[in-house]
């Protein structure tokens, strides 16, 4: 109304200007004809008469065009108002002070004609502006073909074509229109140019090259700012290209710069794809407390958490968010379960091995067992049975006597099983003397040695469930032997157990066996600092021990003597010649340890028995230590060239099955682990989980599932298969399935080594 009200004020000056000068000259042309015969005083008086007219008449038209100039002002006034825009405030005001300020100006030295072409470029400027205001609301209501139209209105300003169009492109974007989206957006480019002068020139041009695919040139523009207006939006923009550019840690930055407490989830994201997950987990937990965005930041909140271990946790944000949204849940940040990438990828192998312990709990306990003693039968005490049955006979009390040689042939029938399954052990064929002692079990139930051998033998093929029961039972037998407790303690600690601390305690305080005191502490994840080092002399399982210490401590120097010692004294030995590359290798320099396993591990001389007949630690050792420095393929080529000429054994299949996976041969590793478990009856859940990891690398996700399930059946203590578990139930947004895998396992900070997630894109 105000521009409307200003024209008409305008024409009508004009009108009443011309009608004063015609009125003006009628006066002086009668005055003109006057006759001579008047006399002098009526003269005077005329003139006296017209000069006081003149004089009115002057006075009115001042005041006249004093009135318009105070109605100008007015009006000003109201287009200002008008004019005023939360989005484009800054450079409107100033174009429009500049505009009213010149008009004034020319209007009030009589160049009325101009003054008029400037109020009309005002009122044509301030109905785009109410267009492109109607525009933005339009698109902030996602009312996206309404809000084109209104931009299209406001483009009648040149001086707005250039936003006007951008946010068109933008709603033409949300439409999926992509032709009018590249449409719009070159009028934006084309009218760049009449924002030059403003303040937010490099706030428009950043958003055009962004929207052009160019993030190099934006992030330039927007880095640096011709003004301070639109900080925060330019700090926005430029988080957004960084985040795009996988600069993760500067786009955080930057959206830091800007102070509000909403882009919380922004930054947690960006945290935890950072693998900041912490930091992340702060930041997510901040956005959850204030409710923003509820859905996403929960949800986040569980991923994070799930990464961090805290899986109990992680469950339950995932149900509860479920509850909540139902549905919506369903698709907010879905996943993708897959296997990480160290296990087949050099470069990702390197970097996780770097940042995680050589011997964590599982191979730690692995490497003692490997090099633990088998134990073997009295002979003392069966010398002492034969000589008591004799002395019965003697004296003719025969059935006391039976029962003293019936009781020696047992023992003697026990030294001889034990004597058989030992033969195996030094030759490497674990397996077969873990069935030797199976089937003695089953004859002499009741014998401390004969359950501690088989519980060792099951416990170096990885079956620590089956482990954990026969050391627990050895020990109750005779809890004299203290390897049993401590080894019952350590398949505990495997397999998620609580341990048996009383036992331990009772022990430790009664006994004054140095091995049997390290190996409490080693038990109870002690440093054993009192213990100092033991004198191993030439036992190697001491050693072993000297170098669980040392590593512990971080003991380089001892850790390196006792690596050095075992290499010595089993030279051809898998396990010891991983050792020494470890110790003598410095991990901060993983390319230069790659290349001295590729030395080292290449060798002819090194002993492959353990792959063909023995236990897991060592196959699984060298099919890692050897994926580190990207001879995968070597494991996998040595083991097919053994079984074109040899007898399949289970160790053998279980290795090609294993290295398989780790060359990415999924298909050929899922069909020998089926052997495996079908032929061979191999359905201990190690197993059957590793079945599991070749059936989803080639994708047979169902049956993954169905192995899982069997594999937490035979072992529930197994977190690995309950955390793919969970993690497959997410993927099939089954959430309750999930959560319930993911509480068992709590918050224990478990880490898989096979499996990790990714959102789905």
């Amino acid at each position: 109304m105000a521009e409307e009200e200003f024209q008409t004020l305008d024409d009508e000056d004009l009108e009443e200007v011309k009608q004063e000068v015609e009125i003006e000259e009628d006066l002086n042309s009668k005055e003109k004809n006057k006759s001579d015969k008047i006399i002098k005083l009526i003269i005077i008086a005329l003139l006296t008469l017209i000069l006081i007219m003149l004089i009115v008449f002057t006075f009115i038209y001042i005041q006249k065009k004093s009135q318009k100039s105070q109605s100008h002002e007015v009006n000003a006034t109201e287009i200002i108002k008008t004019v005023q825009d939360k989005e484009l405030s800054p450079k409107q005001m100033t174009r429009a002070q500049k505009l009213i300020h010149k008009a004034d100006k020319l209007y009030s030295k009589g160049k009325i004609k101009e003054a008029i072409l400037i109020y009309s470029e005002l009122s044509v400027y301030n109905k785009a502006i109410s267009f492109y205001n109607i525009g933005v609301a339009k698109l902030k209501e996602r009312k996206y073909k309404e809000a084109i139209k209104s931009f299209e209105n406001s483009m009648q300003s040149n001086k707005l074509k250039c936003a006007s169009a951008l946010n068109a492109a933008i709603a033409s974007l949300y439409l999926n229109d992509m032709d009018s989206f590249d449409y719009y957006l070159l009028i934006a480019e084309k009218y760049l140019h009449y924002m030059v002068n403003f303040p937010l020139y490099s706030y428009y041009q950043g958003l055009i090259n962004y929207y052009k695919n160019e993030p190099v040139e934006s992030l330039l523009t927007t880095l640096n700012p011709s003004s301070n207006f639109y900080k925060d939006k330019q700090n926005f923009l430029a988080a957004k290209i960084l985040a795009a550019q996988k600069n993760d840690s500067l786009a955080i930055n930057h959206l830091k710069k800007i102070g509000d407490p909403k882009n919380t989830l922004s930054i947690g994201l960006l945290q935890a794809r950072a693998g900041e997950y912490s930091l992340s987990a702060d930041s997510l937990q901040n956005a959850v407390s204030r409710n923003f965005q509820p859905l996403k930041s929960n949800i986040a909140l569980a991923l994070v958490k799930n990464k961090l271990g805290l899986l109990e946790d992680s469950g339950n944000l995932l149900k509860a968010a479920y509850d909540a949204f139902q549905d919506e849940a369903e698709n907010t940040y879905p996943i993708s379960v897959k296997l990480k990438e160290s296990l087949f990828n050099p470069v990702h192998a390197q970097k996780e091995f770097k940042n995680r312990l050589f011997l964590n709990d599982k191979y730690k306990y692995s490497l003692l067992f490997y090099y633990a003693p088998y134990q073997v039968f009295n002979s003392e005490q069966t010398i002492n049975f034969i000589t008591k049955g004799a002395k019965k006979v003697e004296i003719e009390q025969i059935k006391p006597a039976l029962s003293y040689l019936q009781d020696s042939k047992a023992i003697s029938n026990i030294n001889i099983a034990i004597t058989k399954a030992l033969k195996k052990i030094v030759d490497n064929k674990v397996y077969e003397a873990n069935v030797i002692f199976k089937n003695a079990i089953t004859i002499y139930p009741a014998h401390a040695t004969l359950h501690y051998n088989l519980a060792l033998s099951y416990a170096q093929i990885f079956d620590f469930q089956n482990a954990y029961k026969h050391f627990s039972r050895s020990y109750s037998l005779d809890n004299h032997n203290y390897h049993a407790l401590a080894f019952k303690t350590f398949c505990a600690r495997v397999t998620n157990r609580d341990i048996p601390r009383k036992e331990l305690e009772k022990l430790k305080a009664k006994s004054s066996d140095k091995e049997a005191l390290a190996l409490i502490e080693i038990a109870i994840n002690s440093l054993g600092l009192n213990l100092g080092y033991l004198d191993a002399k030439n036992s190697i399982f001491k050693h072993s021990i000297n170098l669980i210490f040392a590593y512990g401590r971080n003991d380089i120097t001892f850790y390196k003597k006792s690596a050095l010692w075992l290499k010595n004294n089993l030279k051809n030995d898998i396990v010891s010649n991983i050792l020494y590359l470890d110790a003598s290798n410095d991990k901060d320099e993983i390319k230069t340890y790659a290349r001295a396993i590729q030395t080292q591990l290449n060798q002819k001389t090194l002993n492959l028995s353990p792959l063909y007949f023995g236990g897991s630690f060592a196959r699984e050792l060298y099919v890692r230590t050897l994926s580190i420095a990207g001879l995968a393929p070597l494991s996998r080529l040595q083991l097919n060239e053994y079984a074109k000429n040899n007898k399949p054994t289970i160790p053998l299949l279980q290795s090609l099955a294993f290295a398989n996976i780790y060359n990415k041969n999924f298909e050929n590793s899922y069909k020998i682990y089926n052997e495996l478990i079908d032929t061979y009856k191999q359905k201990d859940s190690h197993t059957l989980f590793l079945a599991s990891v070749a059936a989803i690398g080639a994708g047979h996700n169902a049956n993954a599932v169905a192995l899982l399930e069997l594999a937490k059946l035979t072992d529930s203590s197994n977190f690995e298969s309950r955390y793919a578990l969970g993690l497959l139930y997410q993927e099939a947004k089954n959430f309750e399935g999930s959560s319930i895998q993911y509480k068992k396992i709590g918050n224990s900070g478990f880490k898989s080594d096979f499996f990790t997630f990714y959102l789905k894109k």
